[in-house]
């Protein structure tokens, strides 16, 4: 199966998730720095109950939010081999039947 998808994020910091952003579902969450990318992750549930993971607490970043539908770990999966983040998330998309095309 193929999956087109436009490159359109919305830029927040962690503590602007509020209003329509809070409860936004199944979304690809880019974790970045203002030069580096850090870390892709998968929210299925609310954006407001997502955590990011404890190892990048030292770090000032901000959220590149995607939205993904119900392949977004595919989706995430194709970013984070597209932008090479810093740390890498070993836990998105098993599913090797799904071709994701990011179009920027």
């Amino acid at each position: 199966m193929l999956i087109k998808v436009p490159y359109k994020t919305i830029r927040i910091f962690p503590s602007e998730v509020r209003g329509k952003y809070a409860f936004m579902k199944d979304v690809v969450v880019i974790i970045r720095t203002q030069n580096k990318v850090l870390y892709v992750d998968c929210s299925h549930d609310h954006l407001a109950n997502y955590k990011p993971p404890p190892f990048l607490s030292s770090y000032i970043f901000e959220y590149e939010i995607i939205e993904g539908g119900e392949y977004c770990e595919c989706i995430a999966k194709t970013l984070q081999e597209e932008l090479k983040p810093l740390f890498k998330n070993q836990k998105i998309c098993v599913k090797s039947d799904i071709t994701v095309v990011i179009e920027r």
